[in-house]
């Protein structure tokens, strides 16, 4: 995310006049869309497991579920700006690697203070990521910024508005469309195979025909796991791996 980017806010609060407040202050930042608001724990935690956001505001006492109770169910944790009534929280909200905590009431100028800090957060992570963008792949996992080497990325599949990285090890998902991680990723070393796969091509070793018409891929690694080629992939590949 770039400094001119438009960022996406999540707001999970029950009172009535704070949720109307933190609506009021968010639309006055052109950086900030509004999209999505959740009243209690239990919807907080559905819409936060069905859809990434970029920076959440969130209460800590929710009906339901608590608000720390809603991020520690998540596979993915956004960017936190704690919101509350209580300085005895603060503590494991930082824990959770909140960006800020606002004690309630606070002023317009107090949320602005956060939101900056949030930006120059984006702004610092964009840096990192393009610095080391040419040895491995930048992605945020459970409020941490990884670095996963393109050369132990073995192939990425699509699993809707998210992708999974398969790598030597373990599969990570990462909320970044298929479209973008092939945009992401060294086109010496990547290639695209199907509508649904990306993969590393030193890690192919054999491609097979079926009859029909049907390809796929083999691995090099212990499975020898069968990645589906499409078919108008399938010469670009060959040609590719320089086979006949």
């Amino acid at each position: 995310m770039g400094s001119g980017d438009i960022h996406t806010v999540f707001i999970a609060e029950d009172e009535v006049p704070a949720r109307e407040l933190l609506v009021d202050y968010i639309m006055a930042r052109p950086e900030l869309k509004l999209a999505g608001i959740a009243r209690d724990g239990e919807d907080a935690r559905e819409k936060l497991s069905s859809s990434f956001y970029d920076v959440v505001f969130m209460d800590i006492r929710l009906p339901h579920l608590s608000g720390i109770e809603v991020i520690q169910g998540l596979k993915k944790i956004p960017y936190l700006i704690f919101t509350t009534a209580y300085e005895q929280y603060a503590v494991r909200a930082f824990e959770l690697e909140a960006s800020d905590y606002l004690l309630k009431p606070f002023s317009a100028e107090r949320f602005n203070r956060a939101v900056d800090k949030f930006l120059h957060m984006c702004v610092s992570a964009g840096r990192h990521e393009a610095a080391v963008s040419c040895s491995g792949f930048a992605l945020r996992e459970r409020g941490r910024h990884c670095i996963v080497p393109y050369n132990d990325i073995m192939y990425v599949s699509s699993n809707g508005k998210n992708s999974i990285i398969h790598t030597v090890d373990e599969e990570i998902e990462t909320s970044v469309i298929l479209k973008d991680v092939e945009d992401r990723v060294p086109a010496d070393l990547f290639m695209r195979i199907h509508k649904q796969h990306i993969v590393n091509i030193r890690y192919i070793a054999a491609v097979q025909y079926y009859i029909g018409g049907q390809y796929f891929a083999y691995l090099s690694d212990a499975d020898e796991s069968p990645i589906p080629v499409g078919k108008k992939y399938a010469s670009l590949l060959k040609v590719r791996l320089n086979l006949e």
